[in-house]
């Protein structure tokens, strides 16, 4: 399991910000492929013991089959542990310590340490939905590279969504088109005449726009 970049961008949870660092961490997560052991997707995996057959003693003795021997995959439930550690350890590194010290020892797996800090901290008031909103529509690209700025964004929805206001997609991309700065007018005329509104999406407008970035930068 490799974790990458963009760790240093989430902000130290403090027990007053869970939704913009809930976003940001699940994010990261999600980002390296790990975000199935918090949600429970990819649950620890069962032992699976060597199955041995006794043979029969004689003629009135049918042949019996009896559980035995080693567990059998017992590599790929000690690299889950593994993994599933990690993640445990990079959720409380961006703890404070009073938050960490709050968390049951029960809390053995990514998933129980994760909906235990929901459970307490995930209290979204009306003026703090209001403000995402605000900064949701508020959003304008910088006109420099448009993948972080693209990936903040999507962070901004994600944190409604916690708050469990959810944007939908077709909304999303227009929010993203009406951001594109006026150099990049020539990527909302393309995209508004091949896709309707109902067809539109996060992803296709964010692919589009930083494969022109990278067209217009020579990286293409």
């Amino acid at each position: 399991m490799s974790f990458k970049n963009r760790f240093a961008d989430i902000p130290i949870f403090d027990g007053s910000n869970w939704l913009s660092w809930s976003a940001r961490m699940s994010q990261f997560l999600m980002a390296n492929k790990v975000w199935s052991y918090v949600t429970g997707t990819y649950p620890k995996p069962a032992p699976i013991k060597e199955t041995i057959s006794a043979p029969a003693s004689s003629s009135s003795c049918p042949a019996t089959t009896t559980t035995l021997g080693p567990v059998m995959n017992g590599k790929k439930i000690a690299d889950w542990i593994n993994d599933d550690g990690s993640v445990i350890g990079y959720i409380k590194m961006k703890c404070q310590e009073v938050i960490i010290a709050g968390i049951p020892t029960t809390a053995d797996t990514s998933k129980k340490v994760w909906d235990d800090l929901k459970e307490k901290y995930n209290k979204a008031s009306a003026a703090s939905v209001l403000m995402e909103i605000y900064k949701v529509f508020s959003f304008r690209l910088s006109g420099g590279d448009p993948t972080s700025e693209i990936q903040k964004l999507a962070a901004m929805f994600a944190c409604l969504e916690q708050c469990s206001f959810t944007v939908p997609d077709f909304i999303q991309a227009s929010i993203l088109i009406i951001a594109i700065l006026q150099k990049w007018d020539q990527i909302s005329t393309w995209l508004l005449s091949h896709y309707s509104l109902n067809k539109l999406k996060y992803s296709i407008v964010a692919n589009v726009i930083i494969g022109e970035h990278q067209c217009l930068a020579g990286v293409l």
